[in-house]
Formats: C-alpha cells, sequence, structure tokens
C-alpha cells in the first residue's frame, strides 16, 4: 500500500514487444520482471493457455469489498490522511483499483450496534423510516470512495428488517411474516429513495442476505422461504421501484452454492415475473462447491451471476494463502460470475466492530491504538490482476493448464488481454507454463519453491 500504509516494490523496466510481466511471491510485494519475448516455436510439453481459440464466456463488471457499517465506523476513526491513503491504495489503479461496494440496509453481523431504519410497529408507510444514523460516518465514508473512483457499482444487501415484520420480534433470527412482505418492500424503497436524496445513487440490490439461515438468533437476520423472495423480486419490488422511479437491479438469493437450496431456488428462479423483473443470482462460497452455479446458470440462462461475499477469517489464517483466494476468485469468475466482492475492507485485529459470533477479519485490519495497518492475504491477489482489467472485459473461457495452477484470462475493451496464473508452490521443482496469443508463444518460468501470482498484460 502506498504512502504511510506500507512500501510497494516496483521495477518498472519498460513493455517488451508490447506485454509486460507481474509476479508476487511469498519473498516480495509484487514487481515486473523480465521475460524472454513471444517467440515462433512453442514447446509441445509444456501446458499451454491458447488465447488464440478461446471464447469470450460472459462479461466482467469488477471487484469490490464491503462497506459495512462497521468498516466505514474504523476508516472515520483514521486520521483524515491515513483514511485518504487507504481510500486510494484500495479504489484507484495505482492501488488496487477495485470498482464496486457493497453496502448494509441496516445493520449487518459487522456493525458497531444493532440498528435499523424505522422501530415504528406496524409503519407499513414508512411514515417514521429515517436514515440519520448513516449521515454520520457511512455515508460520508461513501462519498469519499467515490470522489477517487467515479464508476464505482454501488449495491446494497439486507441483514434484518424491523423485527415487528418478523415471527421473532427482533432483528436477530425470525421468518419474514407474510402479512408484511409489502412492507419489506417498502422498506427497501424507502431506503433507496433516502441514499438518492443524499446524493449516493445505489446501482442494485440483494433482496435478502442469507435467506435461509437466521444464525441461531446470534445476529441479524431472517429467514424468508423462496416464495416468498419470488413474490417480492417478481412483483411488490418492481411495482414500488417503478412508482417511486428508482432504477436499481434487483438481485435475488446471495447465499450459498450448495444443493441443499435447491428448495427455495427452484420456486424463485422459476418465476416468470421474476425471471422478467430480477437481474441476477447473488452466491455465498461458504458451502458446496463451485460447479454447483454450473447446473444452475445451465437451467436459467437468463440470470447473470456475482459472488456477493467472502474475506479472511482469524481462525483460517493458515490455510486461506493467497493460493487459496486466488482460486477462490479465480473460479468464480470462470464459472459465470460477473463480479467478486470481498467482505470487510476494514476491521481492527481482533475482527471488530462484530455484532454476531463471527471471527472474520477485513481485507486490512487497523489498530486504533497504535495506527498499525495490516495487509490481509487476499489484497495481493486483488493487486495482481484487478488494476489491469477494465469494466466490460470478456472473461475468456479456457482450460486451466496445470491441476496445481489456476488462471483467469480477460480480454479488454481496448483489446488488450490479461493472463493471471496463480500457482500453490507444493511442487518441489521448476515449473512453466507457455501463453500463446496471435500464432506466438510465451513461456513463463514460475518462481521455484514458492506460492506465486503471475500476471502478464499482453498491450
Amino acid at each position: 500500500m502506498a504512502g504511510p500504509v506500507s512500501a510497494q516494490v516496483w521495477f518498472d523496466n519498460g513493455s517488451p514487444d508490447g506485454f509486460r510481466v507481474y509476479q508476487a511471491t511469498e519473498h516480495y510485494t509484487l514487481k515486473q520482471v523480465r521475460s524472454t519475448p513471444f517467440t515462433v516455436h512453442g514447446y509441445s510439453q509444456l501446458p499451454s493457455i491458447d488465447l488464440d481459440t478461446a471464447p469470450a464466456s460472459h462479461e466482467y463488471l469488477g471487484c469490490g469489498i464491503s462497506l459495512t457499517d462497521a468498516s466505514c465506523y474504523l476508516l472515520s476513526q483514521m486520521p483524515s490522511s491515513l483514511r485518504d491513503s487507504v481510500i486510494r491504495d484500495i479504489f484507484t489503479p495505482s492501488g488496487l483499483n477495485l470498482s464496486m461496494v457493497r453496502l448494509n440496509c441496516g445493520a449487518s453481523d459487522y456493525a458497531t450496534e444493532l440498528y435499523n431504519y424505522d422501530d415504528t410497529p406496524g409503519d407499513v408507510k414508512m411514515k417514521h423510516f429515517s436514515i440519520d444514523r448513516d449521515r454520520h460516518y457511512m455515508i460520508p465514508i461513501i462519498k469519499e470512495v467515490r470522489a477517487v473512483q467515479p464508476s464505482l457499482f454501488i449495491y446494497s444487501s439486507i441483514w434484518s428488517c424491523p423485527g415487528w415484520m418478523k415471527s421473532s420480534g427482533a432483528m436477530c433470527g425470525g421468518h419474514l411474516l407474510e402479512e408484511y412482505e409489502e412492507a419489506f418492500a417498502a422498506y427497501w424503497t424507502a431506503y433507496l429513495k433516502a441514499y438518492q436524496a443524499e446524493g449516493v445513487a445505489i446501482d442494485a440490490i440483494t433482496v435478502q442476505n442469507e435467506p435461509r439461515t437466521d444464525q441461531k438468533g446470534g445476529c441479524p437476520a431472517t429467514l424468508i422461504d423462496g416464495g416468498q423472495e419470488a413474490r417480492i423480486a417478481g412483483k411488490y419490488l418492481p411495482r414500488d421501484f417503478k412508482k417511486a422511479g428508482l432504477k436499481a437491479r434487483i438481485w435475488v438469493f446471495d447465499h450459498n452454492y450448495n444443493p441443499m437450496h435447491l428448495e427455495h431456488l427452484t420456486p424463485l428462479l422459476s418465476d416468470r415475473a421474476v425471471q422478467k423483473n430480477a437481474e441476477a443470482i447473488a452466491w455465498h462460497p461458504y458451502s458446496g462447491s463451485v460447479e454447483f452455479m454450473d447446473s444452475i446458470h445451465k437451467q436459467y440462462p437468463m440470470f447473470d451471476m456475482h459472488l456477493t461475499e467472502r474475506g479472511p477469517n482469524l481462525t483460517d489464517r493458515d490455510s486461506q494463502t493467497e493460493f487459496w483466494f486466488a482460486k477462490l476468485i479465480f473460479e468464480a469468475l470462470n464459472h459465470g460470475c460477473k463480479s467478486y466482492t470481498g467482505w470487510n475492507l476494514v476491521l481492527d485485529p481482533d475482527g471488530q466492530p462484530n455484532t454476531g459470533k463471527f471471527t472474520c477479519t477485513g481485507l486490512i485490519s487497523y489498530d486504533m491504538e497504535t495506527g498499525k495497518i495490516e495487509l490481509s492475504r487476499q489484497y495481493p491477489v486483488f493487486k495482481q490482476f484487478c488494476p489491469y482489467v477494465q469494466r466490460g472485459a470478456g472473461i475468456l473461457s479456457i482450460s486451466q493448464p496445470d491441476q496445481d495452477m489456476v488462471c483467469i484470462v480477460f480480454r479488454n475493451p481496448d483489446g488488450s488481454k490479461v493472463v493471471s496464473i496463480a500457482y500453490d508452490g507444493s511442487l518441489n521443482e521448476r515449473i512453466r507454463v507457455q501463453i500463446k496469443n496471435g500464432g506466438k508463444y510465451l513461456a513463463l518460468c514460475l518462481p521455484f519453491g514458492t506460492w506465486s501470482l503471475t500476471t502478464v498484460v499482453i498491450d
């Protein structure tokens, strides 16, 4: 991270033959490295990535991070110069170039307290709705981010509607009551209108975060079944958004790619009104296999797909390596997702503030006592490819070159191509791979004895 946050190491030695190679390993953060040029002849024995035959699969919207209430609070507590440095590092092309943020509509499990915007029982017309709380630090932080990333795509998710709409009568746990489904849509509409009035237009919403879990009452959550979500997404939200002049896109499900959720997905995605009015399926990767998305997308190709939440965890620091995160992100994008959003942008070293029982950590951690910033293992993965990929790029469909690698390829709107290769470093031998482009071959020698992230930008 630039400035006071950390020291990046850059060796800019030009762009030989119209391409550049960047590498990161455990021994350094990121650097540009020299490479032999493209040649006419390839190596038949090397694993290959063939760009000449790879078709475009789907369009890339961007990668992003979650500006939770907890993250916005910690950012607001930073000295202004440090906060500006962090925001620029995360959201500008000279840093990670993240171009999306996920917000929380009311408290999530990562907030400084439990809160919603209308605690008046029975107020189905939202006469007492207010986002005053968000004006203190959340909305100002969002505006600071957008000031340095003007093309920011903003979407929001809800963990819990007001407790009076649910069987539990509380924000933690409980099922949305059928009699308040329209009030639930009215609540979303009031939120979008209030944010729009503050100068923050929200581009999309996910109807309900993880609708099939109530977290056993341990944090803000709402159970909604597939039929309910179908009525809300297919009928009530489109009706209310149209009446209010709102253009927010509707994304559904926002839960794990796990076959156990078919009982929710089937009535939801087969609903004709949902197919007409909802744009995309949102996914989480906490359980199930990424291949499950393939089967759903094959059956319901009218929906786009996005991965909307996954970040580091205190209890999984040893297993969540840089390669682990690269595999997670690259596989989600390769299997049809147009975007990937990490979880909290910033938490403290203990994963706080936190209204729940979870042990997530931030993309970065900030110690308010010492002022120290630390980067997570997800950070260098974003750094490795996001600065070079443009919104609207085609994600190319390729065969993976080797079981110990995971690769992703983009074709930017300006014609440049970006190839990112993650290697787990498990084999104690020299690993080489070649890229074919325009009938020529580039042979790459991956760093020896370490995990590595290698990106080739072909201009």
